[in-house]
């Protein structure tokens, strides 16, 4: 199934302006592009639900704000609402990320690496406001993970599946359950934030195994205190893995992109030189091409240049209006669960990835041991309604969208 085909020369002023204001940094330039393209927007009500939906109001709020656009009053009030929220929230989960820290890390003696998130939008957006977040993710060692859930449990949070089942924890079988059935741990805090708990940071290719991500972690200060992250360079080519995979189908992603691409702390040549070490160059030029198309500095147009990135950008506008049958045509055509192109990496992880992919599609998620907690040697019973599942995603994918 084809990607739907569009013309980058025939997208209108708010396509434009949606993508320019994901930037985080505007250059004077770009300031009085964005001020020609802010008059020709027919509807702001239907503009501020494309961000809404595509986390990126508080920037657009921001950057709106300077530009002195003429936004109807109740708009405006709505917009700078969403901004407002955003900002609360994210004080929050910083408030959280300390207390999980300290009660679940700290006392095990594990350091845990923050990234993504409230930790990505202080360091590199200078405002923690300015990027939605909806969880903190944290990556520990694999060995550490059973240590690390029992300490969760013990301090009162609460594991959950990924439809948001609570997981009753009770005994050593029910920890074990979630070790081997969950992707990744998601909990949940007295206080209502989300934190995922990863152990990797790959689905099936492998491409980050070989980076000691522990040993070459680097301090981050959030709100005065310190938390080991991801290094600049390592944590663009995640990155660049991470939002492609998601099919670039949120601004936020594209503003992780400039964020970084004009801080200090970027070194392209080094970025790049990792990501041919890694097996992706592919991925990664591609996004710095799509990096470059932010900007209104770059024409869009329909020519070979700045191919790839392109592609990347086309991905990104199909997606902002939120289509759903959209979503699940792209969701087929994804190469293992991690690749949308062949030419994003080496053929080896690509291969690699495919072959895990299915192995792990007969893996009974978490999700069936919430609704029915079977004993170890019954658990193989899983089979039954996750074939029945699989049965029903595909039939849900292959359906037309009834509009």
């Amino acid at each position: 199934m084809a990607v739907p085909a569009i013309r980058l020369s025939d997208q209108p002023a708010s396509v434009r302006l949606q993508i320019l204001l994901a930037k985080v940094r505007l250059s004077s330039s770009e300031t009085t592009q964005a001020r020609a393209l802010a008059v020709q927007v027919a509807s702001w009500r239907a503009f501020l639900s494309v961000g809404r939906r595509n986390f990126s109001v508080p920037l657009m709020r921001h950057h709106l704000a300077s530009l002195r656009a003429d936004i109807p009053g109740e708009t405006w009030d709505d917009m700078q609402q969403q901004a407002n929220q955003t900002a609360f929230y994210n004080m929050r989960m910083v408030a959280a990320q300390k207390r999980f820290r300290d009660l679940c890390l700290t006392p095990n003696g594990i350091e845990g690496i923050f990234f993504k998130g409230v930790n990505l939008a202080i360091r590199f957006y200078g405002d923690a406001g300015l990027r939605p977040c909806r969880d903190i993710d944290v990556l520990v060692p694999r060995a550490a993970m059973k240590d690390v859930l029992r300490a969760s449990v013990d301090a009162g949070y609460v594991p959950v599946s990924p439809e948001a089942q609570p997981i009753e924890v009770r005994s050593e079988r029910d920890v074990n359950a979630i070790l081997r059935f969950g992707e990744s741990i998601t909990l949940v805090t007295p206080e209502g934030v989300v934190i995922d708990l990863q152990d990797r940071l790959d689905k099936h290719s492998g491409i980050f195994s070989g980076f000691d991500v522990f040993d070459k972690s680097v301090p981050n200060t959030v709100a005065g205190e310190t938390f080991q992250t991801l290094p600049t360079a390592f944590l663009f080519n995640y990155l660049c893995h991470h939002h492609t995979r998601h099919t670039w189908s949120r601004l936020h992603w594209l503003s992780d992109l400039d964020a970084i691409c004009t801080s200090d702390h970027f070194d392209e040549a080094e970025t790049l030189a990792l990501a041919e070490e890694l097996g992706q160059p592919g991925t990664v030029r591609a996004s710095l091409e799509l990096h470059q198309l932010m900007s209104t500095d770059t024409r869009w147009d329909d020519s070979p240049e700045l191919e790839r990135g392109k592609t990347f950008l086309k991905l990104c506008i199909l997606n902002l209006p939120g289509d759903l049958a959209l979503e699940k045509r792209l969701s087929m055509q994804m190469i293992g669960g991690e690749f949308m192109y062949r030419w994003q990496a080496r053929p080896d992880l690509i291969a690699r990835a495919r072959r895990g992919w299915w192995r792990s599609i007969l893996h009974p998620p978490v999700s069936h041991y919430a609704r029915m907690p079977l004993p170890g040697p019954l658990q193989w019973l899983y089979i039954y309604p996750r074939l029945a599942d699989l049965v029903h995603r595909t039939l849900q994918r292959i359906r037309p969208i009834k509009r």
